[in-house]
């Protein structure tokens, strides 16, 4: 005999009063990790460790020093925060660089402390978002977009390859139809991830500090963050920029 199944009881409302909502397809597996992701994130220090990284590349010995912290602590944050994927790390001979691992780390913190910063506001009643005429389907590779790129569409497009990218909030999103596919530049001859000590472009002065806000706009190559000058890559690193290579900018 078939089991019944168990009555749900409403607190005070019914299911025909709520507008029909579709239940999220994240897998259990991306859930997961970000819920890892947000575990990293949910300690102060280690959050002011990655604040600190947004002002570019840094060796361990300059996070100690910053951090005024011992050396086996910081290197105990930076094994978590790169196990979680929020940081990358690159050897150059006995140093080791860490960096925010991409754009989407910088956008978590800056949107976490701007949200922490924020005053308290009463209580309101939730709005319900009103269906937008002409809007696409929004990409399974990058949510909340509904800005369809193109000639004249005001975002920066570079030739990757054999199609045109588009940069956007420091994203690199490809239109495919009725999605948008986010890109990297590949790391290849033409713009190689080396460093480049004696590299000096006369493009800005010697002392600017490349990051969120800084005026260039910032363009995924690899696993790590460039910023686009004159046609350019540059990476912040140390007391210098690296030049990655040019970039065909499309007029």
């Amino acid at each position: 005999m078939k089991a019944k199944q168990p009555r749900i009881k409403h607190a005070g409302c019914h299911p025909a009063e709520h507008a029909s909502k579709k239940l999220p397809k994240s897998s259990p597996d991306a859930l997961e990790k970000a819920s890892r992701l947000f575990r990293a994130l949910g300690d102060g220090p280690r959050l002011r460790l990655l604040e600190y990284l947004m002002q570019g590349e840094c060796c361990v010995t300059e996070l100690v020093d910053a951090l005024r912290e011992k050396f086996s602590t910081v290197s105990q944050r930076l094994r978590l925060l790169r196990g979680e994927r929020l940081i990358v790390r690159r050897r150059d001979g006995t140093h080791l660089y860490y960096a925010l691992a991409d754009q989407h780390v910088i956008d978590m913190i800056q949107n976490a402390l701007a949200h922490a910063g924020e005053p308290e506001k009463a209580s309101v009643s939730p709005r319900r978002p009103q269906p937008r005429k002409g809007v696409k389907k929004m990409s399974d590779h990058h949510h909340q977009h509904d800005h369809d790129h193109g000639k004249g569409c005001g975002h920066t497009a570079v030739k990757h390859g054999d199609h045109v990218d588009y940069l956007h909030d420091g994203h690199l999103h490809h239109p495919k139809g009725d999605k948008v596919e986010e890109h990297a530049l590949d790391v290849s001859k033409k713009n190689p991830a080396d460093c480049t000590p004696k590299h000096a472009c006369g493009k800005h002065p010697n002392n600017h500090a490349h990051g969120p806000n800084c005026g260039h706009e910032a363009i995924p190559h690899g696993d790590h963050v460039d910023y686009l000058v004159d046609g350019h890559l540059h990476h912040p690193h140390g007391d210098h920029c690296d030049d990655h290579g040019p970039v065909d900018v499309v007029k």
